[in-house]
């Protein structure tokens, strides 16, 4: 069935030249043995890397320094059509994000900004004010302003002594107090008239 779809076996084994793989990744001494054109197909920083500098080599061997390889395998399960699609999950999504940034995978990217935004949602993910910093740190709109909604419903003590706070951008921090300003009017309506006079 595998040959007829196109689609490989799960999970795939990187480690031996196959089906005319034509260059290799080295990652902590590991190799991972891939086709150009498929990693040219996701990232135009891969792409870049062969029309250019690769061409430059004599030998066919890329070594990408400071990265696991645990996380180059994860990174090309999911690139590689197989059987069994590679998820983005809680464990992973973190790792897999920095790695399409940095090479401009934006589907992987995507998907794991969508599952970062869910966490936040679903308050799987509970230190939403991390998760804020995180996404003002890629520039991911939707992250920010998902973070910046669910922290106004913290407790002004619980914004002021978080470790992150003074990472949060000012623009973000005043949403954030405004929200749960006006969520303590809108739940003691006869204090803050009382208040008021």
């Amino acid at each position: 069935m595998a040959a007829e779809t196109g689609a490989s076996a799960y999970p795939i084994d990187f480690s031996a030249p196959w089906k005319f793989s034509d260059v290799v990744l080295v990652v902590e001494g590991q190799k991972f043995h891939v086709h150009q054109v498929i990693l040219s197909l996701w990232s135009p920083v891969f792409e870049k890397m062969f029309t250019t500098e690769f061409r430059e080599k004599s030998e066919n061997e890329i070594p990408l320094p400071r990265k696991k390889a645990s996380h180059i395998r994860e990174m090309l399960q999911m690139m590689y059509p197989s059987l069994e699609e590679k998820v983005v999950t809680k464990r992973n999504c973190y790792f897999l994000f920095e790695l399409a940034h940095e090479y401009q995978i934006d589907s992987i990217a995507q998907k794991c900004e969508a599952l970062m935004v869910s966490m936040v949602k679903t308050r799987e993910e509970d230190d939403v004010l991390a998760m804020l910093v995180y996404g003002q740190k890629y520039h991911l709109k939707t992250l920010i302003s998902t973070s910046i909604y669910e922290a106004r419903r913290l407790t002004l003590q619980q914004l002021k002594q978080h470790r992150k706070r003074n990472q949060i951008e000012t623009d973000n921090y005043l949403q954030i107090t405004e929200g749960i300003i006006e969520r303590h009017e809108s739940a003691s309506p006869l204090f803050w008239q009382k208040y008021k006079k």
